[in-house]
């Protein structure tokens, strides 16, 4: 299946560079304030043209959403900060206008200059022409403050719900539970096989079985998908703010994403333009890949990116333990489609089979989880956790999780599809080896 994607600066894939972007402060990378636009290397407006719609029409449902979320978001003032920058905008655009009649005016006077009162028209309309630059001056700073602060918070407000989330409680969908599990013979995992080292808890090396066993899934899963349809590609191990603002990740927030130190070329994470490691199996890489983009063939597009994902440490750390890592080899799945919730949901029925099918394959006890609306991230609509039990540690733990997603990044970084509408997107972790490795008992 050949694979054409079309720019919207007509700049083929393999040699499209990133977009840059550069804000006061750590705020927003996707939003360039007014004053300091001429500062920037490379503009992209999300498209928050839906904003009117949410908090006139459905801003009942938008409220819903935040509170089943448990969201601080505080609607009423964000409603009343969005029209008023909405009220400066238009009044704006009047004295525009006006400024426009008004030369105008002054080209008709000078072109036709008879008569005595010449100097005198010529007079008022220059003081005319001067109060309403000044005006105009006046206006748009108070503008651009205000709409740094609305938009930045139009911004931070979280994806939609799909409609099959679970709002109270996380709800089983699928267990799978074999009368003699093959979790305690696959690996010897001894502390000789799995090796950490002295200077970081999180970091380690596979010897051995282990080693073999992370090699044999990453390819049989991945041969998998392939299979399926899926296009392998090579995602970038390190992306920019401006990506991971798109993927509504706090990318000044280091529990979320690592970052590199501000050093030369490399960016300044003050004013969101830094360089954050996430790894080619991670959602970033594979956004990055098609941001600022027109996908116009094939559609729907399925793409899989298997490598390394880097992500922050989370919570305490146990003894070699592999289910807390900074790194991880994984296989990553992202399809962009037509965004259509009930199409959105095949694809995730769809992908959550094919990893039951390849953990049934393994002879584990597993089960499939449905995320409540409180434990999802602020980009996810929908999201089902899988989850291998564990016999050493009498709990279950996730090593793959599917996600809808629908047009939420598609919106902010400038991905369309075909016709010029924003797509939506479902994506999948489909396989974490430490954590799946970590199942296996000494």
């Amino acid at each position: 299946m050949a694979l054409r994607i079309v720019s919207t600066s007509h700049i083929k894939i393999p040699v499209k560079k990133h977009l840059l972007c550069i804000v006061r402060g750590v705020v927003s990378a996707l939003h360039i304030p007014g004053h300091i636009s001429k500062a920037a290397v490379s503009i992209l407006t999300p498209d928050l043209s839906h904003i009117e719609g949410l908090i006139t029409e459905d801003v009942e449902q938008l409220q819903n959403n935040l509170s089943a979320r448990n969201s601080s978001f505080h609607l009423d003032s964000f409603i009343r900060q969005w029209r008023q920058m909405t009220a400066l905008r238009l009044q704006r655009e009047d004295l525009e206008a006006k400024r426009v009649e008004v030369t105008q005016m002054m080209k008709q006077v000078v072109t036709n200059a008879t008569g005595s009162n010449h100097a005198r028209n010529v007079e008022e309309i220059k003081k005319e022409g001067i109060q309403l630059r000044t005006q105009l001056k006046e206006l748009t700073k108070l503008w651009w403050e205000i709409e740094e602060i609305a938009v930045t918070r139009a911004l931070s407000l979280p994806n939609y719900l799909h409609c099959k989330t679970p709002v109270e409680d996380n709800t089983e969908v699928y267990s799978f539970n074999p009368e003699k599990s093959n979790l305690n013979c696959l690996c010897d995992c001894t502390e000789e096989n799995i090796k950490f080292v002295s200077h970081s808890p999180t970091a380690f090396y596979l010897r051995g079985t282990p080693a073999s066993l992370e090699l044999r899934w990453m390819q049989t899963f991945s041969k998998d998908w392939i299979a399926n349809g899926y296009n392998l590609i090579s995602a970038p191990d390190f992306v920019r703010s401006l990506v991971i603002d798109g993927c509504g990740l706090a990318f000044n927030d280091p529990k979320e994403v690592l970052s590199l130190s501000n050093i030369q070329d490399h960016g300044s994470l003050e004013k969101g333009n830094g360089l954050h490691l996430v790894g080619g199996s991670s959602l970033p890489a594979m956004v990055a890949f098609l941001t600022k983009t027109v996908i116009e063939e094939p559609f729907p597009l399925r793409l899989i990116s298997v490598g390394r994902c880097y992500q922050p440490v989370t919570g305490i750390l146990g003894a070699n333990d592999l289910t807390n890592t900074v790194q991880a080899s994984s296989a990553r799945l992202l399809t962009v489609m037509k965004n259509c919730p009930d199409a959105l949901f095949r694809e995730l029925v769809f992908i959550q089979h094919q990893i039951s099918k390849q953990l049934e394959q393994l002879n584990v006890k597993f089960r499939i989880i449905a995320t409540a609306a409180r434990n999802l991230e602020p980009w996810e609509q929908y999201c089902s956790s899988v989850e291998v039990y564990s016999p050493s540690s009498k709990k279950f733990i996730q090593v793959a999780n599917v996600s809808i997603i629908g047009d939420y990044i598609c919106r902010r970084l400038s991905i369309y599809g075909p016709h010029k509408e924003s797509p939506g997107f479902v994506t999948a972790q489909a396989l974490s080896v430490p954590k799946l490795e970590s199942k296996l008992e000494p």
